[in-house]
């Protein structure tokens, strides 16, 4: 796959998930999920999500990548410098 149409397919998936994405975030504000809470909740989805993509190596690759994307350009942000890359989508709620 090329640049431009892993770009796109990031776009698309980014587009697909942001209505899901909020929906959650509005439920956290419902039921009072703090932060913390909130943050513990995503990791547990990470773990469960990881554990699910055992037999696919190369979605798993692909998601831990992405992650790991997403968590340096936080750390980028923190430090003062602008991120080199942002999955479309990821990088917060929009």
């Amino acid at each position: 796959m090329s640049e431009p149409e892993a770009l796109t397919r990031e776009v698309e998936m980014a587009e697909k998930v942001r209505p899901l994405v909020n929906e959650i975030l509005a439920r956290f504000t419902q039921e009072n999920i703090t932060p913390p809470e909130a943050g513990m909740v995503v990791l547990a989805l990470i773990s469960r999500l990881l554990e699910a993509m055992e037999g696919e190596p190369e979605h798993r690759r692909y998601f831990v990548l992405t992650l790991i994307n997403v968590i340096n350009s936080y750390l980028l942000q923190e430090a003062g410098e602008a991120p080199q890359s942002c999955p479309a989508g990821s990088c917060g709620p929009e």
